[in-house]
């Protein structure tokens, strides 16, 4: 089960997203789709072309202008003809120029309950940083696979307890728990993790999002002898899971394992 799929049958979506991906027709297609099954999920079965309650900006690779955003946020204001939720898709949100773009970010935050706005994206880099800081982003891996897990979050918590930050696990312990019932996405999200900052020590110019780039910076201080312990550790806890061995605590076994290797690493670099 997607990232996208758990919030949609959780009813945990939120208000904003980026999907960006190197095909900018694949991720039109990809947030309409998305739009398609939101708009089931709430009851309404309705086709996109005839959906009055989808908006979908798109200008040709053209720049979207001022005007454009000015009507959107108009729009916006105005409550759904379904009584349930209205969806934009504003394609190629790289083409936004600087004043659109400000002129969106007042509309991000005062978004009602029944509003969703989708950006598509080939560059999110390209996007203003204060608007992407306002949407959950999906990374549509060679233009059809998306993580499974928010790489950002879990980036940003693995990033935390390897500097120390012990915390920052049990703040977040609603996140592993979500997966209780997919608990091979997040074990198969921890992998896909430590392939990242494999990839990352060897070149840093991954076509990755600029957060999950800067938990990566710090993450690739891991050795790899480090790097390796982990990976065979989240490989048995995944055989251990099919023998129901207790998700809680091998979640923590591996938290703590990445723990105990920052705290080495520390120590080694003061010495």
């Amino acid at each position: 089960m997607s990232i996208l799929e758990r919030q949609i049958k959780n009813n945990q979506l939120f208000h904003a997203y980026i999907f960006e991906g190197e095909n900018d027709s694949d991720n039109l297609v990809f947030a309409k789709e998305f739009a398609n099954q939101v708009f089931k999920a709430k009851g309404l079965d309705i086709n996109s072309d005839s959906n009055p309650d989808l908006f979908i900006i798109d200008k040709d690779d053209n720049i979207i202008d001022i005007n454009t955003i000015r009507l959107l946020s108009k729009d916006i204001s105005l409550s759904p003809t379904n009584k349930k939720i209205k969806i934009y898709i504003l394609h190629n949100a790289q083409n936004l120029r600087d004043e659109g773009s400000n002129a969106l970010l007042k509309t991000l935050e005062e978004l009602k309950d029944y509003n969703m706005i989708i950006f598509t994206t080939t560059n999110s880099n390209l996007m203003l940083k204060t608007i992407r800081s306002r949407c959950q982003i999906i990374s549509l891996a060679n233009n059809k696979k998306i993580y499974n897990v928010d790489m950002v979050k879990l980036s940003s918590i693995i990033k935390d307890i390897y500097q120390g930050k012990l915390i920052s696990f049990y703040q977040n312990k609603d996140f592993f728990a979500s997966f209780k019932e997919d608990k091979l996405d997040i074990l198969d999200g921890f992998l896909d993790l430590f392939q990242l900052i494999l990839l990352y020590k060897y070149k840093n110019d991954l076509k990755i999002g600029e957060d999950t780039k800067f938990n990566l910076s710090y993450l690739a201080k891991m050795t790899f002898d480090q790097i390796e312990n982990h990976i065979e550790l989240i490989n048995k806890v995944k055989t251990g899971i099919k023998t129901n061995i207790n998700y809680d605590l091998s979640i923590e076994e591996i938290i703590f394992n990445i723990y105990m290797g920052g705290m080495l690493q520390s120590e080694r670099s003061w010495r």
